[in-house]
């Protein structure tokens, strides 16, 4: 009985020998080293995949696949280069599986190394927005005074670049970084208008950069008020203050103000300053000064314009600062208007008084 089951065992391993010997490789299976490393890097319609070469003094040559190993690309290994790269050109924008092996002189190859990867394209581009300015202003001492809106931080905006000619007549580019809330250029011509765009990039890894298209921008400048005619609500007569008539409020001296009716206890909020340009101006921001020293006048208040005088349209309410510097507010998209008004809604007396208006804009 021994015998039988020795022999019959014998027999069967001869069988199972002769089934499985077509897929027995003699000596085993040689693998190389696989890609040591792997980084994908992101592109416009296009990908940077690198690796380190590794110690397998064997590897002559790496295959990248992807879309299912129905697309790959191979790169030969250089010699004394510890680092290895390549550039997948014309990808469509999605994201990507890689797959990395290397191979021998013999044609062993090392398992695959998987690695994921985006491309992007012209979606992402079209979903880019430019960073707003909120005004874009010439200062009293010829600069270019440029204040920012928010930026679109979540799709990789990270800096502003200002197209503009310079005082000595040359075109000049300037980057300037996503953090900056304001940006002053000094040497800015003076002409009436610039350009702008926004800087993306989609991540940390991208070998391309991304821009919005360029914007061009009109520069605002503190309007003449020789002109101006101005009128109120009320106001007090000089005989019982230095200061009062509405004109104190645009006659460039901050130590003159109009005040409205005082001593009065019938005339109270709302009060209102209104102003005719005598030209219709693009408005893009309202400058107002406290009178100096004295904060006893209005602190909410909205600007108003018009075409007419007759017709108002509200631009914003804002609060008035008790403060002795001048105060700027902005409007936005620098709507055209010939009146402009203060209308004024609350302060912590029955009156309300006024130093100076100003006015920043372009035709």
């Amino acid at each position: 009985m021994l015998l039988f089951i020795i022999t019959g065992t014998f027999i069967s391993c001869k069988k199972m020998d002769s089934t499985y010997r077509k897929y027995v490789v003699p000596g085993g299976i040689t693998y190389t080293e696989k890609a040591v490393s792997p980084i994908t890097y992101s592109g416009n319609n296009r990908i940077k995949i690198s690796w380190l070469r590794g110690t397998d003094p064997n590897v002559v040559k790496t295959r990248i696949f992807w879309n299912n190993y129905t697309d790959s690309v191979e790169i030969n290994i250089l010699p004394g280069v510890d680092t290895m790269s390549t550039i997948i050109n014309n990808l469509p924008e999605k994201s990507y599986s890689f797959f990395i092996k290397t191979y021998d002189a013999k044609g062993n190859s090392s398992v695959p190394e998987e690695i994921l990867g985006n491309v992007y394209g012209d979606n992402y581009q079209a979903s880019l927005l430019s960073r707003p300015i909120v005004s874009s202003i010439m200062d009293a001492q010829s600069r270019l005074d440029i204040e920012w809106g928010d930026p679109d931080l979540s799709n990789g905006a990270y800096a502003m670049e200002v197209a503009y000619t310079d005082t000595l007549g040359q075109k000049s580019v300037h980057r300037f970084a996503i953090d900056q809330s304001s940006t002053i250029l000094s040497d800015y011509k003076g002409d009436s208008t610039f350009k702008f765009r926004t800087v993306y990039l989609p991540d940390s890894s991208s070998i391309d950069t991304f821009y919005t298209a360029f914007i061009i921008m009109a520069v605002s400048r503190k309007i003449d008020k020789s002109t101006w005619i101005a009128i109120a609500d009320s106001y007090t007569p000089t005989t019982l203050l230095p200061s009062g008539p509405p004109k104190c409020a645009i006659d460039g001296n901050i130590n003159t103000f109009w005040h409205s009716l005082y001593p009065s206890t019938t005339v109270i909020y709302p009060h209102w300053l209104a102003i005719n340009m005598k030209q219709v101006i693009n408005v893009s921001n309202v400058e107002l000064t406290y009178r100096q020293n004295v904060f006893s006048s209005f602190t909410d208040f909205m600007i108003q314009g018009s075409l007419d005088g007759v017709n108002w349209t509200t631009y914003g309410s804002f609060n008035f600062l008790l403060v002795n510097d001048p105060q700027r507010y902005s409007i936005p998209n620098s709507p055209m208007m010939q009146y402009i008004r203060i209308y004024m809604t609350k302060g912590p007396n029955a009156y309300a008084n006024l130093a100076e208006l100003s006015v920043y804009g372009y035709q």
